[in-house]
Order: structure tokens, then C-alpha cells, then sequence
């Protein structure tokens, strides 16, 4: 099990689905949500003074309304500026190939497909989750 989880989605409807079926897989034990990259900058300098407020994983938009970047962008900074040893991916409407591959080379780990079924595609990530956190796991995509 994952003991946390940080949500960054500017969808509020998103964010219950979300946090529903996390509690129907047992995926995570706290899940904290918000809605912009502002925010998540703000979490990762956080971490640096208070790392027992890290979380295990970060699930992050590709795009959000009224964020100055991207997530894509957002995980860059999560890997390169704050070195978090976070488990980061994308979770986005979009399969784009072209922006799957931006994300690896941001430092993206996986990437999930939002659609009305996004049970089974966590439900996935959850049995590949160690593999992530070990390093060992190559990009994944869950379509």
C-alpha cells in the first residue's frame, strides 16, 4: 500500500472520482488533493524543511486552468529542483505520444488515460507501484 498520494487536477469532480476509487482499490492510506501548480510548488519547497510531509506519489494533471505551467513542467521541477524521490506521473484525457514523450524526459514515470474507467487503470498502477518506487520499472503507459 501507498501511504500517501498528492492529487494536482484543477477538475473538483475529478478529485472525488478520484479519491472514491482509491478507497474501493485500498491504494493509498491519506490522499491530498489540490488544484494548481502554484500549490504544488509551494508543497515541494515544504518538503525540503518538513520531509515527513513528502508523499509516497504524485498523480499530476497535464493541463491546469490557471496554472503557469504545465505538468509535465511541474514534474521537471519535482525531479530536478526539489530531488524528492517522489513516484511522479501524469494522469491526463490525453495519450498523446508527443507529450508521453516530453514526460519521460521530464522525469515522468507513467502515465494514465482519464476516461469513465479509470478504475482498472489505477487498480494497474497499484501492482506496479514497487517497481516505480525501486527504480526498476521502465514508463508506463495505462490506457
Amino acid at each position: 500500500m501507498i501511504n500517501s498520494i498528492l492529487l494536482v487536477d484543477d477538475e473538483s469532480l475529478f478529485h472525488l472520482v478520484f479519491e472514491e476509487v482509491n478507497g474501493l482499490l485500498d491504494i493509498a492510506l491519506n490522499i491530498e488533493t489540490i488544484y494548481s501548480t502554484e500549490q504544488a510548488e509551494i508543497m515541494f519547497k515544504e518538503w525540503a524543511s518538513n520531509p515527513e510531509k513528502r508523499p509516497d506519489c504524485a498523480f499530476i494533471d497535464l493541463n491546469i486552468i490557471g496554472s503557469s505551467i504545465d505538468g509535465i513542467e511541474l514534474i521537471r521541477k519535482l525531479k530536478t529542483e526539489y530531488d524528492s524521490g517522489v513516484v511522479a506521473g501524469i494522469i491526463s484525457s490525453s495519450a498523446d505520444e508527443t507529450e508521453q514523450a516530453r514526460a519521460v524526459e521530464a522525469g515522468a514515470q507513467f502515465w494514465i488515460v482519464k476516461t469513465d474507467e479509470i478504475e482498472p487503470r489505477l487498480e494497474s498502477f497499484k501492482a506496479d507501484y514497487l517497481g516505480f518506487k525501486n527504480k526498476t520499472a521502465p514508463f508506463k503507459v495505462y490506457c
